[in-house]
């Protein structure tokens, strides 16, 4: 009896990996547009930025406000501000973080995360006309970046 798997087997086995692989974002987003934190040197910025990506929004949301009351150069409050939408965004916020992405872009005009984040909370509270005009000015500011794309393709 042969245990060893043949080629054939394994050529499959790595088929269905790439397809679990590719299927999975999709299936952990359920079709919802994603949000976008940056990390800078500023210590309550990288702290949220980290709390974020580990999926603990409400203290994102604080570090971000905390960060903010340090008196921030105008980059680096951008940048605080763009983080505290995506944490309210991701939290159903959708007006407070609205605001925080407008905050950063008053600040900062060409933030494409911030653009980026505005499209994602306009998406999920209902305005998809406005989310669409987000991603697309998010899009010629970087049309690179991969949560753009990615968004793009949710939003349609």
């Amino acid at each position: 009896m042969n245990i060893l798997p043949t080629t054939k087997a394994i050529k499959l086995a790595a088929v269905s990996l790439a397809l679990t692989v590719l299927a999975a974002p999709a299936l952990a987003s359920d079709g919802a547009p994603q949000f976008s934190v940056q990390s800078t040197a500023t210590r309550s910025i990288a702290s949220a930025a980290t709390a974020f990506e580990k999926g603990d929004f409400s203290k994102s949301a604080a570090y971000s406000r905390h960060a903010l009351k340090q008196g921030l150069k105008k980059s680096r409050r951008t940048v605080a501000y763009s983080n505290l939408c995506a944490a309210l965004g991701a939290q159903g916020q959708y007006d407070k973080a609205r605001d925080a992405c407008d905050s950063a872009l008053k600040a900062s005009p060409q933030n494409w995360q911030a653009f980026s984040n505005r499209a994602a909370v306009n998406w999920l509270s209902g305005d998809k006309t406005q989310a669409m005009q987000d991603i697309s000015s998010a899009q010629q500011i970087n049309a690179d970046a991969p949560v753009i794309s990615y968004n793009l393709g949710v939003l349609g």
